[in-house]
């Protein structure tokens, strides 16, 4: 199946900022490996602000370095 009509949501909580770093980092790696053209986002930040990590707040956008 070749339709690019799927999204991918991940919600990990009880991390130290040393995990969540580099849980960003290797996400954006794995994305850019397996989906190269890709869009994505990566949030984070303290669990009592997960609602707005959802909605859009404290997004970083997940782009192949150049």
């Amino acid at each position: 199946e070749n339709k690019k009509d799927k999204a991918m949501v991940v919600v990990i909580s009880g991390l130290t900022s040393n995990q969540a770093g580099q849980l960003t980092k290797e996400f954006t790696k794995a994305k850019d490996k397996y989906a190269p053209k890709a869009r994505g986002t990566i949030a984070k930040g303290s669990m009592e602000n997960v609602g707005n990590m959802i909605q859009g707040g404290y997004a970083k956008k997940i782009t192949k370095k150049s």
